[in-house]
């Protein structure tokens, strides 16, 4: 039997991930569509600035499109499967669809049976790494699935998709481990900078890290004032990842803490900023002292 050929992807949603997905999958050669009902401003501006053609209903998207890439934040991944499930249903169309979200194995394979009455092709993906664009190419997309003949084809084409096995809940278990780590330790690491902030002890600390730590420091440095930037989006994906480990019989409480330090992030003013309009050099100790009233106010 002859292999489809992958010509046309859609992607919902194109946020501050999917955008540069789509815009380096165009640049690769693929014809790109959203639609964009509902969505922000700021979202409708990167899908524009990325060149992804915008259609006029969902419909439209799932008729045209021969590979679905589910990329939003992990609260949504349900609600947007439940939907394109439906529309689906409704108009008889059924392209691949990929799940390429923050979420537990538990979650990958409820969404899965969504759409287990209908002649669709599931996949379970992760996506580990900065946006395609910042990567030139090298984020990495992790699959899992029964058939992941017409993905493998954006391999080396604007990402590089690693097949991780056959099982839904393989892709995104690696995806939890990984973020687990990253975003795990960038909160341990803020929750570090606040104590010493409240303790008094912030400049003793950081010349103690600079001398025996400073990859430490510099991560410190760099992540406190940005954790609220994502601060929205990662509380969801910690209670992913704590419900993973949870499944393996792990503690998740390391991760429970995470989503802890970041509702203290997402309540200072630095969760209104964007990563376009935050300096680079932005100072951290008026980025601490933000914290700490923050864990005023909430206390209060």
């Amino acid at each position: 039997m002859k292999m489809k050929t992958l010509q046309s992807i859609g992607i919902l949603m194109p946020g501050d991930m999917g955008h540069a997905c789509g815009q380096a999958l165009i640049q690769s050669g693929f014809r790109v569509v959203t639609f964009l009902g509902g969505r922000s401003d700021h979202t409708q501006s990167l899908s524009a600035s990325a060149g992804i053609e915008s259609l006029a209903s969902l419909d439209d998207v799932i008729r045209q499109s021969d590979l679905i890439l589910s990329i939003l934040p992990p609260q949504h991944a349900h609600g947007i499967a439940t939907e394109v499930a439906d529309v689906m249903a409704n108009i008889g169309c059924f392209p691949d669809y990929a799940d390429c979200n923050a979420i537990s194995p538990k979650s990958a394979k409820n969404i899965s049976e969504l759409f287990s009455n209908l002649p669709v092709n599931f996949i379970d993906g992760g996506i580990v790494g900065f946006n395609p664009i910042k990567e030139d190419g090298r984020t990495r997309l992790y699959v899992s699935g029964e058939n992941l003949s017409l993905i493998s084809q954006i391999d080396g084409r604007g990402m590089v998709v690693k097949p991780v096995g056959h099982l839904i809940g393989q892709a995104s278990t690696l995806k939890m481990i990984y973020a687990s780590a990253t975003k795990g330790a960038f909160s341990l690491f803020a929750a570090v900078a606040v104590m010493s902030e409240l303790a008094g002890l912030r400049e003793e600390l950081f010349l103690e890290l600079e001398d025996s730590k400073p990859d430490i420091l510099k991560t410190m440095l760099r992540m406190v004032p940005r954790i609220p930037l994502d601060s929205g989006r990662w509380i969801p994906e910690m209670e992913e990842i704590a419900d993973t480990y949870k499944q393996f019989g792990m503690t998740p409480k390391f991760h429970e803490g995470a989503k802890d330090l970041m509702q203290i992030a997402l309540n200072t003013p630095l969760s209104a900023e964007t990563r376009e309009t935050l300096p680079q050099d932005f100072d951290i100790q008026e980025a601490l002292e933000m914290y700490v009233s923050a864990l005023g106010d909430l206390k209060s």
